[in-house]
């Protein structure tokens, strides 16, 4: 009986840290989800002459022109995705159902960007919102790029918090890059979303997410300005390290809390077994001396 009971433990422990660890492995799986569309959208590509890849920035960049004037609305507010008179939107930069790819280096974010930010858009990765600049650069332009945050299944723009002013991102469109230094983060209401406005002389895009997490009552706005792409050494931009947050910290413990059992367990089994082979011999031992006593050697 107590032998089942330890087993049902164990079981109970493993099962706890199965569902801790639950939360990184979805996100584990999702990032190769994102994996697999950047490369296809990469080999994509890579299979068009660059006259088509122009055709469709000069598309993206008369598109822009007529929409500046545009009231921004909250990403997940009602009419964000609406497209009436701007019907071609969908058909804009779309690259086998990818826009683009952004890249966030200091939070080890790597991520598609789809058309929209309707919900099933947003579960897969990084929304554009219709209503604003396409983000193929240019003065004048402000584009909006919106991802959720807290996901169990993908962090996606969970970590945006973390980025300070001057870190920066990168914004892949087909195979022309741009750069873009964090200038203003700000926390505002939902209905404050509006204030995001575009400048004569100035390329923009700025990041939007819920926070603070789990809670979702404000947005994260996190703003760039464009800047000469080889003038940022991306590659020696080092990303923040995750720390251990609760859920690793009791998985450690739970796991070490296993190891400890598992050694007291055997060393007290090692104690009875010598004790019972001490004993053994000692009363061997006795009964040899008995037996001589009586019939001698």
């Amino acid at each position: 009986m107590a032998k089942i009971r330890r087993i049902m433990m164990i079981i109970i422990l493993l099962l706890g840290v199965g569902v801790l660890l639950y939360p990184d492995y979805m996100d584990w799986q999702e990032s190769r989800t994102h994996t697999r569309i950047i490369q296809q959208y990469n080999a994509d590509i890579a299979l068009m002459i660059e006259a088509e890849i122009e055709y469709q920035l000069e598309r993206a960049r008369i598109f822009n022109e007529g929409i500046t004037d545009i009231q921004i609305n909250d990403p997940w507010g009602e009419g964000a995705n609406d497209v009436v008179g701007i019907t071609e939107y969908y058909t804009l930069l779309n690259f086998n159902n990818v826009m683009g790819r952004i890249e966030i280096p200091r939070i080890r974010v790597d991520l598609p960007i789809f058309h929209g930010s309707t919900s099933a858009v947003l579960d897969r990765g990084v929304g554009h919102m219709p209503h604003t600049s396409l983000p193929v650069g240019g003065y004048g332009n402000h584009s909006i790029l919106t991802a959720h945050t807290g996901m169990i299944d993908a962090r996606l723009f969970t970590d945006l918090i973390e980025l300070d002013l001057d870190d920066h991102f990168v914004v892949t469109i087909a195979d022309y890059r741009l750069a873009y230094r964090i200038d203003q983060i700000d926390v505002v209401y939902p209905h404050q979303i509006d204030t995001l406005q575009t400048y004569a002389d100035r390329d923009l895009i700025t990041l939007v997410t819920c926070t603070p997490y789990g809670v979702n009552s404000h947005r994260l706005l996190v703003r760039g300005t464009r800047v000469p792409y080889h003038e940022v050494a991306f590659e020696d931009i080092e990303p923040i390290e995750n720390e251990l947050d609760i859920r690793h910290l009791a998985v450690i413990g739970i796991l070490g809390f296993i190891a400890l059992v598992s050694i007291v367990r055997g060393i007290t089994v090692k104690k009875k077994r010598n004790k019972m082979e001490l004993s053994e011999e000692y009363w061997n031992q006795k009964y040899e001396k008995e037996y001589n006593k009586m019939f001698g050697d």
